[in-house]
């Protein structure tokens, strides 16, 4: 009899497979993988070569190394016999397993991993990744990494004929092979999904469905290595659709944006003028360039969204300033979103240096202030006597109201979520949006985090900065380090140390010299000078005093964790120390260098590091904070390059946008010819079911 047609809708709960009932639909869920869209698009992680597993026959022909024993070796068979003792002297668990594979028998040992007597059992066929050792009994393998395929036979057959197997990871309670038994059953029941891909992205790669069948069933000569690193027409095709929906749905948000109509803020020739007078130097090409870019949306008749990114000392400050003097100075107000209470109250200061005599029109508001300070700030934004507003988070209180609110400039954008930053707009108004970026940020991943806004870019500093002296010293070569500090501090400047860690071991059990060794060590070598101690488990009022003590000049060297990476403007510091160096990102230690080098005096930033010297050679060698970012993606990624809490980057499952970068762009060029002609209904909702298994809905 012919076999049934595929009736699987990739858009099915779990559920509908075999032997997935509540809790193991539970522990998907909680992994992000809820139908069986997401179960087909979560790949293998690895695959193995059948040509490479090994028959235990066989291993006695392998080659010995003097010093490292055996080559790794990769064997599949079946447990016979499993056994757990306790060594009495020392204590140690001593776990034993003996496999069969049909041509021989060998002996797997695991050392102090009782917990895996739980987890094997008699009958269950894994397959074995370990160097092998000459133990008493003879061969065998010590400490192997293992799959558990299947009990006895039970593993799934039809993938043993295949020269590749695909391996899955754990999740909670369901194991790599149970993952491996529901693709194959998805993938014999699914329907072919409708294709939705513009052809001149789907031209040479095979069809969706095709496409997740050779990625999980890969056929017999595929290229290894293409597997490995993910650049197949297979992987092609549904990076291709992640990137395109993906694109797609900005673009769309992006044309939705521009029908909007915004508030229409009047220029003139006197208002130029008026500006010129805030100005404390003349500003540089690119930022000329970047607020004649702001003042073009400002006028035009819509909402402006748009990113202004530089590098640090760039001027970004001045070019925002100038935007909101530009609304503040025609009877609107102009709002300051910042992360930190220090951020706002320097931002406060700088306003009130460039304003001069209109210093009065700017009001500060934080979270801190005292309840009848806090009520005569509100009365001044709600009847429209503040023009200039800079604040925190307080700022989206529902408390606060105003009276003609048309631009909202927000600073350290990746800080904020997108309810926060909608919250204004709950409040009746439609304002203009200018988004800062202090982070350098590569095209391809400004365009995924940033992709509806427009962008204008900094890339030359202001005349009179000098360049920062960079150092990079083994642990071992400290003094001349600290030799550095005390030389700028007997010519009355300030330093910043920065130390990785506050416990002295991290989350990698990785020892460390923690902030409190830190501190004893400078307390003991600057014994006269002041010193303030910051760090993220400090509450916030202390935190901000012993900021302020240090931003006043009270406090001669700031010891921090990364809490200053941003927002910390003191021209008099000119020397920074960075401590295990090798726990930093480029990018951060990028932004922390911009720490220093504020003033006219030379500045120094020096490192400390015994290891991933090569690495952090590229700080010595360029201070371009975009050549350092792209060099940053490439090595950690998009997600690590923000931090692990960074929420505006896509969960790409295929996609990568380091590898995939002029992909990105070809899929962004596609979507917006797509959005001129227009979605069908059927498309929207292809639309929406991608963005929702991508979870792009949090992405502004």
């Amino acid at each position: 009899m012919p076999s049934a047609l595929p009736t699987l809708p990739l858009s099915a709960k779990l559920t509908v497979l075999r032997g997935v009932g509540p809790a193991f639909a539970t522990a998907f869920g909680e992994n992000g993988l809820e139908a069986v869209r997401d179960l087909l698009w979560s790949l293998p992680y690895r695959y193995v070569d059948r040509g490479s597993v090994l028959p235990i026959s066989e291993l006695d022909r392998r080659p010995i190394h003097p010093d490292l024993g055996r080559e790794i070796v990769t064997v599949l068979g079946v447990i016979k016999d499993l056994r757990q003792t306790t060594t009495r002297v020392q204590r140690m668990t001593i776990l034993e397993a003996l496999m069969d594979d049909g041509t021989g028998h060998l002996r797997m040992v695991w050392f102090n991993q009782s917990y895996l007597a739980r987890v094997l059992k008699l009958g269950d066929r894994i397959l074995a990744f370990g160097p092998l050792s000459l133990g008493r009994h003879g061969l065998e393998m010590r400490g192997p990494a293992f799959e558990i395929m299947g009990r006895g036979t039970d593993a799934p057959e039809d993938l043993w004929v295949r020269r590749f197997l695909p391996l899955y990871r754990k999740l909670g309670p369901i194991t790599g092979h149970l993952r491996q038994r529901l693709v194959q059953e998805a993938l014999a029941k699914v329907q072919a999904p409708e294709e939705w891909l513009p052809m001149e992205l789907s031209r040479g790669l095979p069809d969706t469905l095709t496409a997740l069948r050779l990625l999980h069933q890969p056929v017999d000569d595929s290229d290894p290595r293409e597997l490995e690193t993910r650049v197949t027409p297979a992987h092609q095709r549904l990076a291709s659709e992640e990137l395109f929906a993906f694109a797609l749905g900005v673009t769309l948000r992006r044309a939705g944006r521009m029908q909007r109509r915004g508030m229409v803020v009047p220029t003139s020739p006197e208002l130029r003028e008026r500006l010129k007078t805030f100005l404390p130097f003349r500003l540089t090409g690119a930022q000329r360039t970047a607020f004649k870019e702001i003042v073009a949306d400002l006028t035009s008749g819509r909402v402006m969204h748009r990113l202004l990114q530089g590098d640090v000392g760039s001027g970004k400050t001045l070019v925002a300033f100038l935007a909101m003097a530009m609304v503040a100075e025609t009877e609107g107000q102009a709002a300051l979103l910042v992360p930190t209470e220090v951020l706002a109250r320097q931002h406060a200061a700088t306003f009130e240096r460039l304003l001069r005599q209109a210093a009065p029109r700017m009001q500060l508001l934080l979270g801190a202030m005292k309840a009848a300070e806090k009520r005569a700030a509100l009365e001044r934004i709600a009847s429209g006597e503040a023009r200039y507003i800079v604040g925190t988070h307080a700022l989206f209180q529902e408390s606060v109201g105003f009276s003609k609110l048309e631009l909202v400039v927000v600073d350290e954008q990746h800080r904020f979520g997108v309810k926060q930053r909608e919250a204004l707009k709950a409040k009746g108004l439609d304002p203009h949006w200018l988004v800062m970026s202090a982070t350098p940020i590569p095209r391809s991943l400004a365009l995924a985090i940033f992709g509806d806004l427009e962008q204008s870019v900094l890339d030359e500093l202001p005349p009179g900065r000098q360049p920062i002296t960079t150092r990079l010293l083994e642990p071992d070569d400290a003094e001349r380090a600290w030799a550095a500090v005390e030389r700028e501090l007997e010519a009355g400047h300030q330093a910043f140390v920065v130390s990785p860690a506050i416990d002295p071991t991290d989350e990698t059990k990785v020892q460390l010299r923690d902030i409190q060794a830190m501190e004893g060590l400078l307390r003991g070598r600057f014994p006269e000078i002041p010193i303030a101690v910051v760090h993220g488990r400090l509450k916030s009022e202390e935190l901000e005093a012993r900021m302020e003590s240090f931003v006043k000049g009270e406090a001669k060297i700031l010891l921090a964790t990364t809490v200053i990476e941003v927002g910390v403007d003191v021209p008099n510091a000119t020397v920074m120390v960075v401590d295990h160096a090798e726990r930093f990102g480029l990018s951060q230690l990028h932004q922390l260098r911009g720490r220093v080098g504020r003033g006219s005096a030379r500045s120094h930033f020096l490192m400390l590091s015994g290891s991933e010297t090569e690495r952090l050679h590229a700080l010595v060698e360029t201070q371009d904070g975009f050549r350092i970012a792209q060099r940053d993606l490439e090595l950690r990624g998009p997600g690590e390059f923000f931090g692990t809490r960074q929420s505006g980057v896509p969960q790409f499952q295929v996609a990568d946008l380091v590898r995939d970068r002029q992909l990105l762009i070809k899929c962004r060029e596609a979507a917006e010819k797509a959005a001129e002609r227009g979605l069908s209904e059927a498309q929207t909702a292809w639309l929406k079911q991608q963005q929702a298994r991508l979870k792009l809905a949090e992405i502004s």
